[in-house]
């Protein structure tokens, strides 16, 4: 994955009395946020995640660089790429298996009642309507809705993600202690 860590500042890590190892300090936290309060007016594009494309994917074609796909891990907030970022349709029916126990289970099974306004709605409500004021949804239909809205992301403009590289790059290349 990325390579944002290979300049960090390192400290030496004590093994016992005498040894001693060399370690990233990975507890240093960045905030892209108030790094881009210094570039005034930075918009950002709206980008749909293929099926099956990786955040290095992304940040190649965006920028040309696969090792800055932390950049689009971090405009979007995302930590955890196993649960944050979409699942490709094989990913998907995996999951869905796993978690449900098979496809058609989940995509029987109703997770969700709704009104007209799309509130959460119980059973008995949800029979007191008439059928156009009121909806459902499977469990299936839930998780793929959760993986779409996951698939659009926001993309920085190059420059400013290669800005920004720079300057996280500055601030972490600090002297082993």
């Amino acid at each position: 994955m990325s390579s944002l860590f290979t300049d960090s500042q390192k400290f030496a890590y004590k093994v016992n009395n005498t040894d001693f190892f060399e370690a990233i300090d990975i507890t240093i936290n960045f905030n892209i946020n108030d790094i881009l309060k210094q570039y005034q007016g930075v918009s950002y594009s709206p980008y749909v995640v293929q099926d099956g494309e990786r955040p290095d994917n992304v940040a190649q074609k965006f920028y040309g660089n696969p090792e800055l796909d932390w950049i689009i891990l971090m405009t979007n907030n995302i930590h955890n790429i196993y649960d944050e970022w979409p699942r490709s349709t094989n990913q998907f029916e995996k999951y869905i298996t796993e978690k449900y126990g098979s496809l058609s289970l989940a995509q029987g099974t109703i997770l969700y009642y709704y009104d007209a306004k799309k509130n959460i709605i119980d059973l008995q409500s949800y029979n007191n309507l008439a059928e156009g004021s009121r909806s459902n949804e499977t469990q299936y239909e839930y998780e793929a809705r959760k993986n779409i809205q996951k698939g659009v992301i926001r993309i920085l403009a190059s420059g400013v993600a290669k800005s920004i590289s720079a300057s996280l790059r500055n601030r972490t290349k600090l002297p082993v202690i």
